[in-house]
């Protein structure tokens, strides 16, 4: 079973990449368009994962309410 990185762990590896623009003097387009599909895959994920977690805690609160 693949384990599943952390929210915070996404978060900051997507800060990464959006700090790497932030750092360039001079824009490499090519590695410009790898961070920006290494950041849309972070968010797919991170869409994921949050949805996981919404998922869990409507879960916890059925179980509440029972």
């Amino acid at each position: 079973m693949e384990k599943k990185e952390s929210i915070s762990k996404l978060l900051a590896d997507l800060e990464s990449a959006i700090g790497w623009f932030e750092k360039q003097n001079d824009l490499d387009l090519e590695e410009g368009l790898k961070k920006v599909r290494e950041g849309a895959d972070l968010i797919k994920e991170l869409k994921k994962r949050l949805q996981d977690v919404e998922n869990e805690f409507s879960d916890i609160k059925k179980e509440l309410e029972e």
